[in-house]
């Protein structure tokens, strides 16, 4: 029961409390920006909905994702225990409201309504030489992917080169594309591949 009772945890706290250093981040940006303007209250309300969130123990997005879990164990350890344990956890959390349920079934489209279904959580096992266990969770959003794109450069649209200036013109023309269509606030990643038919990209949830 300890281990139920700790991935519970682990959730109710990656679904409701902010991690100190991307508050810290939020903060400084509404400190640097003027007072009654639309991105000074956005920041503000943000702010707001993680303090709520944190003491109320309520989802501080109304999507909080897929589970996708990192597991790291021990040789003696059984994948078939974490994983019940794992599937308690994610019930007992949508019932007590940690979680909203987001596993639907593809084909028939059907919400299980307790987030579990195939491959729903997702567990990725791995197994080391250290006798102990270390147990990571990613609520996996839609959003970044929602609002990404790709280029390859040249660009000949914007007349794009293979230079810093030609990053710049993709870039600018993402954000003017994505504005309005996901969260606040936005973060820009940007991930630059090498090889023929090699791409990388880099989003933060």
């Amino acid at each position: 029961m300890e281990l139920k009772e700790s991935v519970l945890e682990l959730i109710r706290r990656a679904a409701t409390d902010l991690p100190p250093d991307v508050e810290q981040v939020l903060r400084k940006a509404y400190d640097k920006e003027d007072e009654n303007t639309p991105a000074k209250n956005v920041l503000s309300t943000i702010l707001e909905n993680v303090k709520m969130a944190r003491k109320q123990s309520t989802p501080m997005c109304q999507d909080t994702g897929s589970l996708v879990f990192y597991i790291d164990y021990p040789e003696r350890g059984l994948e078939k225990d974490f994983r019940q344990a794992i599937e308690w956890a994610a019930v007992e959390a949508t019932n007590r409201q940690y979680l909203r349920p987001n596993a639907v079934d593809p084909v028939t489209g059907k919400n299980s309504g307790n987030n579990l279904g195939i491959n729903a959580p997702y567990i990725h096992f791995h197994q080391w030489d250290k006798d102990e266990v270390r147990i990571r969770l990613l609520l996996k959003g839609g959003g970044s992917e929602n609002v990404g794109a790709q280029y390859k450069l040249p660009y000949p649209p914007l007349n794009a080169g293979r230079d810093l200036k030609g990053v710049r013109k993709v870039i600018i023309d993402a954000v003017k594309n994505a504005q309005g269509l996901g969260c606040a606030p936005g973060t820009i990643g940007v991930g630059i591949g090498g090889g023929r038919d090699t791409s990388y990209a880099l989003s933060k949830e």
